[in-house]
């Protein structure tokens, strides 16, 4: 039973199952969906974030938090101001995750979107 027990893959502290000590790894065995010896039916998955996951995060925070804002009876002045430093720890939040990692596209279409947000927000309660 010693094979099956969990080993530290890294000194960052990721864990890897060996599930045949016999057997050498393979270079891409730590990422990805690995297949255990019962078969491909119970994969034991490994997750590895991607930009999407990142940028798609940040939109939803943003787009639900601007939201509830705007559902506040406060005047336009402070609406504004309250989007911009939401917006700005919501890019700090997802930079911080891991974009400050992912390719100069993914930065700035990550800051337009999150500007693209902050500023239909701030039309509609200058508006009001």
């Amino acid at each position: 039973m010693v094979e099956n027990q969990d080993k530290p893959a890294n000194p960052a502290g990721r864990i890897i199952r060996t599930i045949d000590a016999r057997m050498p790894p393979t270079p891409d065995d730590n990422i990805g969906v690995r297949s255990t010896d019962i078969g491909s039916f119970l994969p034991e998955a490994t997750y590895r974030a991607v930009p999407i996951v990142w940028f798609v995060s940040a939109m939803m925070v943003q787009f639900f938090a601007l939201a509830f804002l705007l559902s506040l009876p406060l005047i336009s002045v402070a609406t504004v101001a309250l989007s911009t430093v939401v917006s700005v720890l919501v890019r700090y939040w997802t930079f911080r995750r891991g974009m400050a990692c992912a390719s100069r596209a993914w930065k700035i279409a990550t800051d337009g979107f999150l500007l693209l947000n902050w500023g239909w927000l701030s039309g509609i309660a200058i508006g009001r």
